[in-house]
């Protein structure tokens, strides 16, 4: 559900307005509409590649981030190459080859990167494995975890567990989900304590409406499938569970191991996708429509950690038809803020931009986002005042 931003060759600034007036907050705010009158600029610029090059043939995904921010991380799946982009310099700066096979396998789905300390990443293969690398494509150690093996999972699925595999900061803890399987009752969160291999299921029932998003079709010749999504995101020694269906956000503190679920009141957009969806379809056609009920509602992007304000950001779409109704090329675009306590603290509505950033973050204040340039690989970067 991603797309490329709007391209901007040169700084310009743009000023909206909040379709409200009136204050946007969770039960807990008592702040008014903190994006009201937002104003921002933006200055698109280019990564020098050098003698090498960075290919987004396959759009803009598979993008990570160092854990200081320093470093972006392109993952190029055709070639099995790691490339690090220097974000001070703008440069690309190493290659690092990995492996499709052998003691050094990644697996052959596409792979999930989340970045450690001393330059290491776990690595999460759906079906495949999770294991602890080191950027220059060497396993470090292998965190392939059996439900069967971990005391305390009492749940009834049969495999390995790396669906949306995170481990916490000091590496103790791995959290994953249950599988994505409509005819499940609710998605449930896996905390597994590494060290003891035991581990316990947490129920997410506010994430219900993600799982029964998913549609199917398949014919002798082809599959069709389409979802909502969910993540799990580790932000400053909490776990975040999130969701394109719905605006609320599970927070789960796992060292006091309590869950909080955030509900939001939205003046701007609904706060979740409504409706039912049928789970198969029997042609292609029922597949469209059926998807197009899912498609065109509200989306919800990850949460966005601003360190220099402390505040949370996230964006959200509503997709505009094209004129076959099988996809979309513009958007509505908005943008939320919420306090570090994740209350609500404003809503605004972005006219301008017809797109969803593509794997934004905050770096010194400003929003980053990767764009595509004449196929080669910049950053909008968006300085935001309000």
């Amino acid at each position: 559900m991603k797309a490329i931003l709007i391209e901007i060759k040169k700084i310009v600034i743009l000023t909206f307005l909040a379709t409200s007036c009136t204050e946007d907050r969770s039960e807990n705010s008592n702040s008014a509409n903190l994006l009201k009158r937002m104003t921002y600029s933006i200055d698109t610029v280019y990564v020098n590649e050098k003698d090498d090059f960075i290919n987004l043939g396959y759009g803009m995904m598979n993008f990570s981030l160092s854990d200081d921010i320093r470093s972006l991380f392109y993952f190029d799946s055709k070639r099995i190459l790691l490339q690090e982009i220097d974000l001070t310099k703008l440069e690309l700066i190493n290659n690092f080859q990995f492996e499709r096979d052998g003691p050094n396998s990644i697996g052959f789905n596409p792979p999930k990167f989340q970045f450690l300390s001393n330059r290491r990443m776990l690595v999460s293969t759906h079906g495949f494995g999770v294991n602890i690398f080191g950027v220059n494509g060497q396993k470090q150690k292998s965190l392939k975890l059996n439900f069967r093996e971990i005391e305390g999972l009492n749940y009834e699925e049969e495999g390995l567990i790396t669906y949306k595999a995170t481990l916490n900061k000091n590496e103790s803890q791995l959290f994953a989900l249950t599988k994505f399987d409509a005819s499940a009752s609710d998605f449930k969160l896996i905390v597994v304590e590494l060290k003891e291999k035991t581990g316990r299921i947490i129920s997410l029932p506010a994430m219900k409406n993600t799982l029964k998003s998913k549609i199917n079709y398949t014919s002798k010749d082809s599959y069709k499938g389409i979802s909502g999504q969910i993540n799990l995101q580790i932000i400053n020694d909490n776990l975040y569970v999130v969701s394109s269906v719905t605006s609320s956000v599970y927070k789960y503190d796992y060292e006091q191991n309590s869950l909080i679920l955030h509900e939001f009141k939205h003046k701007l957009v609904p706060s979740n996708k409504t409706g039912e969806f049928k789970n198969f379809v029997s042609s292609e056609k029922e597949f469209y429509e059926e998807a197009g009920k899912l498609i065109y509602q509200i989306n919800f992007e990850e949460l966005i950690w601003d360190e220099k304000r402390n505040l949370f950001f996230r964006f959200a779409s509503i997709p505009i038809p094209d004129q076959n109704k099988e996809w979309y090329d513009e958007a509505k675009i908005f943008l939320f803020a919420y306090d570090s306590k994740l209350n609500l603290l404003g809503e605004i509505y972005l006219p301008e931009l017809k797109k969803v950033p593509d794997f934004p973050f905050f770096k010194d204040g400003k929003l980053w986002s990767c764009v595509n340039l004449d196929d080669k690989l910049g950053f909008a970067i968006f300085k935001l005042n309000f």
